[in-house]
C-alpha cells in the first residue's frame, strides 16, 4: 500500500472542502482506494489529505497530477495560502492494532 500525503493550510475549510469534493482531480478514477481528510486540533484551516494506493506509480501519477492540473488552478490556490502544498508518497512497511493483519 502507498499512501501520497499532502498539507497545506487553507483560507477557509468550508470554502476549500467544497472544491475538494468536486474531486477536481480525479481520485477515483486514479485508483485512490481511499481519502482521508484531516484538521489540526489547533488550527482548524490546516489541512492534510491521505490518499491510499495500490502502487507507487499510480501515487506518483496522482500527485504529478495535483501538481499540474489542480494547484495551478486560479480557484483551487484561491483557497490555499501562501504556502505550497507539502506532498510525499509514503509506503506502508507495517501496520498493528485492531484490524491489522
Amino acid at each position: 500500500m502507498f499512501t501520497l500525503q499532502t498539507s497545506y493550510p487553507v483560507r477557509d475549510y468550508e470554502a476549500w472542502k467544497k472544491v475538494f469534493d468536486t474531486d477536481p482531480a480525479g481520485r477515483a478514477a486514479s485508483g485512490a482506494r481511499s481519502v482521508r481528510v484531516f484538521r489540526d486540533v489547533e488550527d482548524q484551516n490546516s489541512v492534510a489529505v491521505l490518499l491510499d494506493f495500490d502502487t507507487k506509480d499510480a501515487a506518483t501519477v496522482f500527485l504529478e497530477r495535483l501538481r499540474s492540473q489542480v494547484w495551478d488552478k486560479p480557484e483551487v490556490i484561491g483557497q490555499l495560502m501562501s504556502a505550497p502544498p507539502a506532498a510525499r508518497v509514503l509506503e506502508e512497511v507495517a501496520r498493528e492494532g485492531q484490524g491489522a493483519g
